[in-house]
């Protein structure tokens, strides 16, 4: 390591005495050493993360579903009976665009996220901003 990579500044942190210990335990199955194990889930949480691939798939679900319930609503809602044909056409539809959504939302709510407009779900229950 050459001196432009040198560990020069610190954050220290305090724990309790079970939290330390579930912290000891954690570094020690990646056979490191607390800190050490600390900074680099300090440094990986700082980089941009990607969606996995389990969240498309869920995101994609629930927009189908989302879009299949609106769809259906306002069918009914307009024509007031809803053919077997039409439900099924409505469906289909919202199954086609499910990953194209899923993938809109997930970069959109990521890009929030990232620039901090988009609140978790512990900020709300406090009523936090970040």
């Amino acid at each position: 390591m050459n001196d432009s990579q040198r560990l020069t500044k610190s954050v220290t942190s305090k724990f309790t005495e079970s939290d330390f210990q579930e912290l000891r335990e954690l570094a020690a199955r990646e056979l490191k050493r607390p800190a050490e194990w600390c900074r680099g889930k300090v440094l990986k949480a700082l980089k941009p993360q990607s969606p996995r691939p389990s969240d498309y798939a869920l995101m994609a679900e629930i927009s189908a579903t989302e879009a299949i319930l609106i769809d259906l609503l306002c069918a009914i809602g307009r024509d007031g009976k809803l053919s077997q044909q039409k439900a099924q056409a409505l469906v289909d539809a919202a199954h086609s665009a499910k990953y194209k959504e899923a993938a809109e939302l997930l970069k959109y709510a990521y890009a929030q996220f990232q620039s901090g407009h988009l609140e978790t779900s512990s900020d709300q229950a406090t009523g936090s901003k970040r």
